[in-house]
């Protein structure tokens, strides 16, 4: 079989060589016609390249495009918050109570002490803070003591289990229904008590509650223990 079609491509490659030798003015004919064959395909690879090229330049586009507007609206799910944000980061516990650093942004202010119990320590997440509407009896007195500069208690809102969750100071590490801000905790031999409570209180109640005097959000973010692992 390939014997034969050997015999074929002579005998076509001799009558070829026969026919332009008796007419040669063939030979610029079928050499044009092989240039504007040749034009044509390379033209053709040309158009094929610029549709596949405009094509992958689209897509790279679109992409580009679908990557930035996801970019835009995360970036804008974390800014859409402009008020003010308190961090509760805790880092302690024990069967009483836990401690936790609370911060401005990311600026540390001070120590925080909340209960231990399950059921009185506030879940992980994030709350609103506003002012407590109703006058407790613990409202009352914060006003009859500190009348120059407190008017109603700022509340932690919508904590799932708990009521009336509230930002405080106190003179120890007793059960608190919220969180209860202070500077430092003194250890002694027989108590512990916790140093500058009050102070650090009126100051952070002082910013927050000008804050939302001129109806700028204030809200607080929660965390627990591990964010400390993250570290690692």
């Amino acid at each position: 079989m390939n014997r034969i079609l050997l015999l074929i491509l002579i005998a076509g490659l001799t009558f070829l060589v026969v026919l332009f030798a008796l007419r040669p003015d063939l030979l610029d004919t079928v050499w044009l016609w092989i240039v504007g064959l040749s034009g044509a395909i390379v033209k053709g690879f040309h158009l094929l390249i610029e549709f596949f090229k405009d094509k992958f330049s689209s897509d790279i586009e679109d992409d580009e495009s679908n990557e930035q507007s996801n970019q835009s609206a995360a970036s804008k799910n974390r800014d859409e918050f402009t008020g003010i944000t308190l961090k509760l980061l805790r880092y302690s516990s024990d069967d009483v109570t836990t401690t936790g650093m609370l911060y401005l942004g990311n600026t540390y202010y001070c120590l925080t002490l909340e209960p231990q119990a399950s059921k009185k320590r506030i879940p992980i997440g994030i709350y609103e803070i506003q002012f407590l509407k109703e006058n407790t009896n613990l409202t009352l007195k914060y006003k009859e003591k500190h009348p120059e500069w407190f008017t109603r208690h700022l509340q932690l809102k919508n904590v799932p289990g708990l009521n009336d969750v509230i930002i405080h100071e106190a003179g120890d590490n007793s059960e608190t229904n919220g969180p209860v801000v202070f500077n430092s905790l003194n250890i002694g031999n027989k108590t512990s008590f916790l140093s500058n409570s009050m102070e650090t209180y009126r100051r952070l109640y002082g910013f927050l509650s000008d804050n939302l005097d001129r109806n700028i959000p204030v809200r607080i973010i929660v965390y627990d223990e591990k964010w400390i692992e993250k570290l690692n």
